[in-house]
This record gives C-alpha cells, sequence and structure tokens, in this order.
C-alpha cells in the first residue's frame, strides 16, 4: 500500500467517524430516543404489545374478516386496543419521534451508500479505469474486424459484379457469334438448296429433251419402217425399172427430209 492509499484512508475514516458521531449526538439514536422512552414508557410498551399480536396483524391484512368480536377472532383483541393504536401514532410526540427517527435512517443509508461510492472510486478508479479502457479497445478490434471483414465482403461483391458483367459480355459474345454461325449456314444451306433445285430442274429438262428427242426418233423410225412397206409394195407391184429407180429415189428423198 503505498503512502497516498494511507493517506485517502486516514481521512476517509476520520471523515466518516466524524460526520457520525455528530450526527449521533444531534439526531439521537437510530431508534426512540431515551428522554422518549423514558416518558412514554408503558404506552409505548403497550403499543407493541398490540401491534405484534397475531389478531392485530390479521386485522392490518383484513380489517373486514378480522374485526374484533366476530367469530375466530380472540376476545381479547377488542375495539379499544384499535383505538388506542390510532390515537398513539396519531400523537404529536410519537410523529416527531418517529419523523427523527425516519431522518436519521434515511440520512446515515445515503451516507454509507456515499462512503462504500467514494472508497470505491477512489480504490477502484485504477483498476476501473484499466478495465475499461481494455474494453474500449477491445471493442475497437471488433470494430475494426467488422469493418475489414465488410470491406472484404464489399471487395467480393464488386469482384462477383465484374466477374458477372463479364460472364454476361461473354454470353452476349456467343449468342452473337451463334446467331452469326445460324444465319451464315442458313445462307448457304439455302444456297446448296438453290443449287440442287436449279440442277434438278436442268436434268429434269435434259431428261424431257432425251424422252422428246427418243420419241421423235420413235417416230421417225417409224415412218421410215411403214416408208419401207409402202416402197416394198410399189416395188413389187412395179416391174418397170424405170419406175423402180424414181421409187428408190423419191424413197431416199424421204428419208433425209424426215432425218433433217
Amino acid at each position: 500500500m503505498n503512502a497516498e492509499t494511507k493517506t485517502f484512508l486516514k481521512r476517509y475514516f476520520a471523515v466518516a467517524f466524524g460526520v457520525w458521531l455528530l450526527f449521533a449526538i444531534t439526531l439521537g439514536p437510530g431508534d426512540l430516543s431515551c428522554a422518549y422512552r423514558a416518558e412514554y414508557r408503558e404506552d409505548h410498551d403497550r403499543y407493541l404489545n398490540v401491534i405484534k399480536s397475531e389478531p392485530y396483524k390479521r386485522y392490518l391484512q383484513r380489517p373486514h374478516l378480522n374485526e374484533p368480536g366476530m367469530e375466530g377472532v380472540p376476545e381479547s383483541f377488542t375495539w379499544e386496543q384499535v383505538d388506542f393504536v390510532k390515537d398513539y401514532e396519531g400523537s404529536d410526540e410519537f410523529r416527531r419521534e418517529r419523523l427523527r427517527s425516519t431522518f436519521y435512517t434515511v440520512f446515515f443509508q445515503f451516507f454509507n451508500a456515499g462512503l462504500v461510492v467514494w472508497l470505491a472510486w477512489r480504490l477502484g478508479k485504477a483498476p476501473l479505469l484499466k478495465l475499461i479502457d481494455d474494453q474500449i479497445h477491445d471493442l475497437r478490434d471488433k470494430i475494426a474486424a467488422v469493418r475489414n471483414t465488410r470491406e472484404a465482403a464489399a471487395d467480393r461483391k464488386n469482384a462477383a459484379a465484374e466477374k458477372l458483367a463479364k460472364m454476361d459480355e461473354e454470353d452476349k459474345r456467343i449468342v452473337a457469334e451463334a446467331e452469326a454461325r445460324l444465319a451464315r449456314e442458313t445462307a448457304e444451306l439455302e444456297e446448296k438448296q438453290k443449287r440442287r433445285l436449279d440442277i434438278m430442274h436442268r436434268e429434269m429438262e435434259d431428261r424431257k429433251k432425251e424422252e422428246a428427242h427418243a420419241a421423235l426418233m420413235a417416230a421417225k423410225a417409224e415412218l421410215v419402217d411403214q416408208a419401207v412397206d409402202e416402197l416394198l409394195q410399189l416395188y413389187r407391184a412395179a416391174d418397170n425399172e424405170t419406175l423402180q429407180a424414181q421409187l428408190i429415189d423419191g424413197f431416199t428423198a424421204d428419208v433425209e427430209k424426215q432425218a433433217s
């Protein structure tokens, strides 16, 4: 214990004893004073006997159920006792004594509480302030940790937002490429289909021409056969060599005309 603390304790006990001695002399004891007890001893003893009795206690709790003379109430408990207590508590001397005693008790309750607070503050101020400082430092550390956590969470959130933005751009680029590829493939497919249709159309035209040419050749062949048959018939029917030569020349001319 250092010298400063010793000096404080000496001053503390001196103040406490001095105030207690001063009010003990001026206000008297916390209970009834000796002068009051000497003057009203008989009345006060009777008062104590009545208020400490069980019938009176029950009467105070439930007056309408424990009045003197009612069934179950002892005969020793009378209205005279009740009236005596009222008159005794209403007397000026008792009220002054009770007021003095109450003031004495309340004063020393506050005074003792003040002494305790003063002592606790003087002796416990340093460790209390240290405890408060430690709590403040801990609180600041926690606040800093929370702030760092929030900043880290904000950074992660921003990074995630950037990634999402990049993903959106990438998705848009992929969709655009897919649409362009689809349009290109669609155009190529349409072009192939158009060429295929053109080829089929030309093949159909060529086939039509070939079929028409074949039909024409077949018709010519049939005409030639018919002409040969007619010529043979005429040849058999005619014996003149000149006529036969004319028929052959006419047949040849017809064949050449049909061939052309």
